[in-house]
């Protein structure tokens, strides 16, 4: 049985679309739009950019995009030098290809 363990990480806020509910207040606004934008944007470098992706380096690609998505509102310069600082020495071939 699957156990949704969500709510044990992190405080976990539920939308009802059934019930026409598509956006909630309490403490804070409670909405499904930032999560279904990032589908959207996966989707289309997906679909656009590569094409296809295998499940081998699917969570890659969803790395590449949480991490670019998460700092859509800085400068470019201000994104490659967070990536630059968050680098950890070098991908190398045969790791990035499963042989290693």
């Amino acid at each position: 049985m699957l156990i949704n363990r969500v709510k044990e990480l992190y405080d976990h806020k539920t939308i009802n679309h059934r019930e026409k509910q598509y956006v909630r207040f309490e403490e804070i606004l409670i909405h499904t739009n930032n999560i279904e934008g990032y589908w959207n944007i996966l989707k289309k470098q997906i679909n656009g950019i590569h094409h296809f992706v295998s499940a081998k380096h699917l969570q890659r690609y969803c790395n590449e995009n949480a991490f670019r998505f998460n700092r859509r509102e800085i400068f470019q310069d201000e994104r490659i030098a967070d990536a630059l600082t968050n680098c950890k020495g070098r991908l190398k071939y045969n790791t990035l290809i499963g042989k290693e």
